[in-house]
């Protein structure tokens, strides 16, 4: 009889003790969904246009028609050079010019005189050729003297700086009577039309901004009462700068923006959806480790498994992880104590509405 007592006692012990290993949980089923992540850069706003303007011919600089600040048009009168050469030069080149067209008209009436009297065989004919050729040595003489002209007068005109295009004269880099070559820049001129965001991404995202189109940007104002502007990347620079790791993205901007060349602003790029799923779990099912790693719990078969996860993004009580399974479930309670191959008694299901 006491043998029955002591078999029934240690039965008893050994399911109280089965019973105690079992961990009560509670379980999530999240849903699965792409992978979508927004990168948010500074960026500078700039003109396609930004040009630092040079003088075509040396000189001494006579007349300034701008200042700093000041707004042109395309053409407009900028900067004149001392052209006193020049002008005495072109009327040198007149003056040849016209001796050179009265030389034509003589070598023409002489030719035309031998034409008359050859008629009547007054002339020899080696005259007549001495006349002709005399008559086409005039003709080139003139013709050299309206390309000489030509030339001086554009060396003339050249004296003279004007806008390329419409902008403010963002820089002024000369005075009055300073000497200036054709590599001396005179002006910084900055359109005020066409301006874009210039952007440093990572190299890491190349790959997958390039092998994707009409990428949306969200373009945010750097100051008070900013407004947010769609837009897309409309250029990717496939070179990467060597010191900052960083490759050009240019979002084009619509026009008629509070907006001008050198500003900051904000820029949102909607990155496109990667191929692996995330999921969104409660801040309770991940588990932390020492070396910084995460991980979570799935239930299989009544015990848990064991499985690192990777973090993308988090979101007040909720975060979003990678690398599980949303077809499992996914322990929420009690996980700080759980290890690998525990059984489980699951309490209680929710649904992926966190």
């Amino acid at each position: 009889m006491k043998r029955l007592l002591h078999v029934l006692a240690g039965l008893i012990f050994m399911a109280s003790i089965s019973a105690a290993e079992v961990t009560k949980v509670d379980v999530i089923y999240p849903q699965a969904t792409q992978q979508h992540q927004m990168l948010t850069l500074t960026g500078t706003v700039e003109a396609r246009q930004n040009a630092n303007l040079a003088p075509l011919q040396a000189g001494v600089v006579e007349k300034l028609a701008v200042e700093i600040g000041d707004k042109v048009e395309s053409g407009q009168h900028l900067l004149s050079l001392d052209a006193k050469l020049a002008e005495l030069s072109l009327a040198q080149h007149k003056a040849s010019l016209k001796a050179s067209l009265a030389s034509q008209t003589e070598a023409e009436r002489l030719y035309q005189e031998v034409v008359t009297l050859s008629k009547k065989q007054l002339v020899a004919e080696t005259l007549m050729a001495e006349r002709l050729s005399a008559l086409e040595v005039a003709k080139a003489n003139f013709s050299r003297a309206q390309a000489a002209l030509a030339q001086q007068q554009e060396v003339l005109a050249r004296h003279r700086l004007y806008a390329p295009f419409s902008g403010v004269i963002a820089e002024r880099h000369v005075d009055l009577g300073e000497w200036v070559t054709q590599q001396s820049p005179l002006f910084t001129l900055v359109a005020q039309s066409n301006l874009r965001v210039n952007l440093s991404i990572p190299q890491e995202y190349y790959n997958q901004l390039n092998q994707s189109e009409a990428i949306e940007v969200l373009i945010t104002h750097d100051f008070a009462q900013s407004v947010t502007i769609a837009a897309t990347l409309d250029r990717l620079v496939a070179v990467a700068n060597d010191s900052s790791r960083t490759i050009t993205g240019l979002v084009e901007l619509p026009e008629n923006l509070d907006l001008v060349s050198g500003m900051s602003v904000t820029a949102q790029i909607q990155l496109p959806a990667s191929d692996q799923n995330i999921v969104w779990l409660p801040k309770s099912a991940i588990k932390q480790h020492p070396d910084g790693g995460r991980s979570v719990f799935t239930v299989e078969g009544s015990k848990a498994k064991h499985v690192l996860v990777k973090v993308v993004k988090q979101q007040g009580n909720k975060i979003a992880v990678s690398g599980v399974n949303a077809e499992q479930g996914i322990v929420v309670s009690g996980v700080a104590l759980l290890k690998d191959g525990d059984s489980l008694t699951v309490t209680r299901v929710n649904g992926d509405n966190l």
